[in-house]
Formats: C-alpha cells, sequence, structure tokens
C-alpha cells in the first residue's frame, strides 16, 4: 500500500473525529468503567454482608467482561479472548440463574 493510499483511508476512518478526540472518548469510557466497577464492589460487599443475592451485580460485571472479551475475540481474532469470553457468558448465566430462583 503507497502512502497516499494509506492517508486516504485513514481520513476515511477518521473521518467524524480525529486521533485527539477518539483517545479522549476511549479514556473517558474508560474511566467511567473504574467508577461503576467501585459502586458495583461497594454493592456487592453491601449485599454480601447484610445476606442479600448479589447475582444481579456480579451478572452485570461478568456481561461487561463478556463484552470486552468478545469484542477483541471478533476483531483481533485471538482463540484466548473466545475463551475468556465464554467463561463470562456461563458466569453470567450461573449468577443470573442463582439470583433468579434464591439458590
Amino acid at each position: 500500500m503507497e502512502k497516499d493510499q494509506i492517508l486516504e483511508q485513514s481520513r476515511k476512518e477518521n473521518q467524524f473525529q480525529d486521533e485527539r478526540e477518539k483517545t479522549i472518548r476511549i479514556q473517558g469510557e474508560s474511566f467511567s468503567l473504574i467508577f461503576v466497577f467501585a459502586i458495583g464492589l461497594v454493592l456487592t460487599t453491601y449485599k454480601l454482608i447484610h445476606g442479600i443475592p448479589a447475582g444481579d451485580i456480579l451478572s452485570m460485571f461478568w456481561a461487561c467482561s463478556f463484552g470486552c472479551c468478545l469484542y477483541k475475540a471478533v476483531n483481533l481474532k485471538q482463540k484466548s479472548q473466545g475463551i475468556a469470553a465464554l467463561f463470562c457468558l456461563m458466569m453470567i448465566v450461573y449468577n443470573l440463574v442463582k439470583y433468579v430462583s434464591g439458590w
């Protein structure tokens, strides 16, 4: 691929936002996930201390992990991420069943 073709492809991919905006968006999304994880940890701890089932919050955690692993598995073609995605999916189902059934 020649230099002009690479530049043209880059322009098409970044047509609606520049590299700085894209980086800030990605960092912002990552930063927000830290807060979601922290609140999830607080709520899960509270629920476990008081004997309240926490499968709903744990399912949300595993769903976030599943989405990340699945995205990487599909886009990067990594089998290890596909296996991790399957594990996360099993944990989602396990926690949901446990929560809904009161098991």
